[in-house]
């Protein structure tokens, strides 16, 4: 038998990895080759593609999600694909390049898993051919890891010379990649979209775009009218770094037109070049059949936009409603940073044109920001733009910074905070993008009580200065030590099961690892320091980060300082309990300090908030603790928070019971429902300065946490104790001590479930459990059988009977 268990298994293991096989609906490319069907020994990207839109095997290619209608994903592995011709998708895919993250190290930025690398997949026109279109098929896709080089778009062969490296008929994604060294003959040397009769969306996040040429719009460029409308084209660019694209005969590098949506969010948008004497690097005018829609709408977000060479680096008319806020729009050579498109130049006054807390030169003369003064004058107080004419470059921003891992691989230029009213750091205003364009989070909405004068906001620009900060929290509360010990050792136990199952991603068991030991640690020390309703409080979990040089590098780097001992220390100390007020970054305590602890505990890596009484609080009052993160080295920085706490009592736990009734007992039976039941969730009762009761008692200090919502017909209880119950309860009976239940009929057969619950010594009840009175008088007669299991002898028998009375008829 036991043979033939392991031999069943065997089966099932290998039927669910064909399973498993078959369900991965992923299109494998193996060859870099650019084959189309010729060779069914391995899968080119080609033949991906079309695979994809057949549903069906094409060259060495296996279909993938055949559902009609549905998403293929193409997995392509680490190197360069060169093609002989353009990919034109008929349907609707998402094309993966080889994964960047590396499990067994940490990131260089975050100092966390997994690490971030460089793009290693890489499609080549090799400077022959364009690289992807949809123009005709206007199916959308996307592209993820991948790097698009060396397109190419002419105009011979019928060609139109549009979309260097692609011509987009339907919506694109286009994450995490790259688009270098792309040339167009007409317009749009990285991307050109076609936008007809709907809207198409071309979604551009995380990427480089550089070393992209065309006549115009070296980096993107549009069709503006088509089937006698207005084409809509919907254009987001966000956390990309846009360099060194067009050249000095370029008429622009972004061309917008149509009745377009742009937005431009976090871009690092520098060292391109456009014509001196008519070009643009963000051109968004009307000219000729080239309109741009009054309905067009441009929002331009948290973006550094310096050092690019142009007429004028933004170009702009009447058309369309601008949204302009924390940008850098200045520092750029060859004509106007900000330029109104007119004979005159003179801005109107009636154009919609929002500006707030930008950096610009506000003077007169090269680089000048020409801007409608309604727009200037309009801004607020706290809104109002930052004048750089009189600033130099060096003073506010490094130099650009090449592609490191420090940066995410895209290059940008880090802000100096030189702690006056021109800086780009903390400009005291609310408003900017969510995240930097190294995806780190913008933290422009934190008060600090006790650092009022650390309080952050939003930098101009797409790099954020990080700062370290502690946190107020205003609603710390203590939950069950049950389920947080049940919560650490139910992580340990997955941890360990997904380090020893992992053979065939062995790039995950370090971060396991670091994980494992984490949950160990806090397991052991939460069960060593363990008090009565005790807040444990993590001051690293909600702080930020402060950032430091990276020693060594021969370009200005920064990385996060990991929040964590060895980089901190903490300091945790009491205010008190009662009310607390805080005047010019002191705090007033109206209470007193009473028996309130607040400790930090470095191997538990937590700030332990308990009273040592373990008593609730009165009268609305609350408790209050100041904790201070403090950097050991480098620039010592250090900030404090406040936690304001309150206890709660975390209820009992009741758990499902089983008795037997015996008939040779007379049918009673003597229970203690509190045997398995316990109230542990507040903690040990035993570490209080006062023992106190655990479970709700009388008036004679006896134990009747007991509470039975109703007790089924038939039965008779007696307690030992009894008395009203708490509160909300209070006009019911709670027992406790010994408890009997009788059943009246002593020839009865029925089982007797009674459900009940407990109350703690502050009057919390319990999740509702069944005493289950099982009656061993029924089912005497063991031979006999209601129905219900069937064995293989029993089939054997019927299919014997069955012949028998075949025979019979026949």
């Amino acid at each position: 038998m036991h043979t033939y268990k392991k031999g069943l298994l065997c089966v099932m293991v290998l039927s669910a990895m064909s399973l498993m096989a078959a369900e991965d609906g992923t299109i494998y490319v193996t060859t870099f080759a650019d084959e189309n069907g010729e060779n069914a020994n391995a899968c080119s990207l080609r033949e991906a593609i079309i695979t994809a839109k057949k549903n069906a095997a094409y060259g060495g290619c296996t279909p993938g999600n055949t559902v009609f209608g549905q998403t293929d994903y193409i997995q392509l592995e680490a190197g360069r694909y060169k093609l002989d011709s353009e990919l034109a998708p008929e349907s609707r895919v998402i094309i993966n390049g080889a994964s960047r993250e590396n499990f067994k190290e940490k990131n260089k930025l975050t100092q966390t898993y997994p690490a971030l690398e460089g793009i290693k997949t890489m499609i080549s026109g090799e400077g022959r051919t364009r690289i992807f279109n949809t123009s005709k098929t206007e199916i959308s896709f996307t592209l993820n890891n991948i790097q698009l080089e060396n397109g190419y778009a002419g105009t011979q062969a019928g060609q139109n010379g549009r979309g260097g490296a692609v011509l987009i008929g339907g919506d694109l994604i286009f994450k995490n990649g790259a688009i270098v060294n792309s040339k167009a003959e007409v317009a749009g040397g990285a991307i050109y979209n076609v936008a007809l009769n709907s809207e198409k969306k071309i979604s551009v996040n995380g990427s480089l775009i550089q070393g992209n040429t065309a006549a115009k719009g070296s980096v993107i460029a549009m069709d503006c009218y088509g089937n006698l409308d207005d084409t809509k084209p919907v254009v987001y660019f966000e956390r990309n770094s846009i360099i060194n694209n067009g050249s000095s005969s370029s008429l622009s590098a972004f061309d917008f037109c149509g009745s377009a949506k742009v937005d431009l969010i976090t871009n690092t948008i520098a060292q391109n070049k456009a014509s001196t004497s008519n070009g643009s690097i963000l051109r968004m005018v009307t000219e000729g059949l080239n309109r741009l829609s009054p309905f067009s709408t441009f929002k331009i977000k948290s973006n550094t936009i310096v050092e690019n060479e142009a007429h004028s680096t933004l170009l702009y008319d009447e058309n369309g409603s601008k949204y302009v806020d924390f940008n850098v729009l200045a520092f750029n050579q060859g004509g106007k940073s900000c330029r109104y498109y007119s004979d005159t130049g003179v801005p109107k006054e009636n154009i919609v044109f929002i500006l707030a807390k930008n950096a610009l030169n506000l003077g007169t003369g090269s680089d000048q920001c020409m801007l409608p003064k309604s727009s200037l004058d309009a801004t607020t107080i706290n809104s109002k733009n930052i004048d750089v004419s009189t600033t130099s470059f060096s003073t506010l921003l490094s130099e650009l910074i090449p592609t490191s891992p420090y940066n995410t691989f895209l290059p940008l230029y880090y802000p100096r905070n030189n702690q006056t009213a021109t800086d780009l750091v903390d400009v005291n205003s609310s408003g900017c993008s969510d995240y930097d364009q190294r995806l780190l989070e913008r933290d422009d909405d934190i008060v600090l009580q006790l650092n009022p004068d650390l309080q952050s906001s939003c930098d101009i620009g797409s790099v954020e200065q990080m700062n370290l900060a502690a946190v107020d929290i205003s609603d710390l509360k203590n939950s069950s030590l049950v389920t947080l010990l049940d919560y650490y050792q139910k992580n340990i136990d997955e941890l360990k099961e997904l380090i020893t199952e992992s053979t065939e991603k062995k790039e995950d068991v370090e971060d396991f690892k670091e994980e494992l030991a984490n949950f160990e640690n806090l397991l052991k020390y939460t069960k060593q320091y363990q008090k009565y309703r005790t807040i444990y409080f993590n001051p690293f979990e909600l702080a930020i980060a402060g950032e430091e040089r990276v020693p060594d590098s021969k370009n200005e780097e920064y990385r996060i300082k990991v929040l964590d001992t060895k980089h901190y220390d903490i300091i945790a100390e009491p205010f008190g309990i009662g009310v607390l007020t805080v005047k010019d970054g002191q705090p007033v305590l109206n209470g007193s300090m009473n028996d309130l602890k607040c400790e930090w505990k470095a191997d538990l890596k937590r700030i332990m908030i308990y009273r040592s009484s373990g008593a609730l609080l009165e009268n609305g009052d609350n408790a209050y603790c100041k904790y201070t993160i403090k950097e050991k080295a480098g620039t010592a920085q250090e900030s404090s928070g406040i936690l304001k706490v309150s206890f709660t009592n975390i209820a009992p736990i009741a758990t499902n019971d089983n008795y037997a009734l015996d008939a040779s007992q007379y049918l009673t039976v003597s229970v203690n429902p509190l045997e398995n039941d316990n109230d542990d969730g507040d903690g040990p009762i035993s570490t209080v300065t006062k023992l106190k009761a655990i479970y709700h008692q009388n008036d004679a200090g006896q134990d009747i946490p007991i509470r039975f919502p109703e007790l089924p017909a038939g039965l008779i209880m007696k307690a030992e104790h009894e008395g009203p119950c708490p509160e909300a309860y209070i006009r019911e009976t709670c027992y406790g001590g010994k408890i009997q239940f009788t059943v009246k009929n002593a020839y009865s057969q029925f089982d007797y479930p009674i459900r009940y619950a407990i109350f703690d010594a502050d009057g919390g009840i319990s999740n509702e459990a069944i005493l289950l009175l099982k009656n061993t008088a029924k089912d005497t007669n063991s031979s006999s059988s209601g129905g219900g299991s069937f064995g293989i002898y029993g089939l054997f028998a019927l299919i014997g009977l069955g012949l028998y009375r075949r025979k019979m008829k026949t």
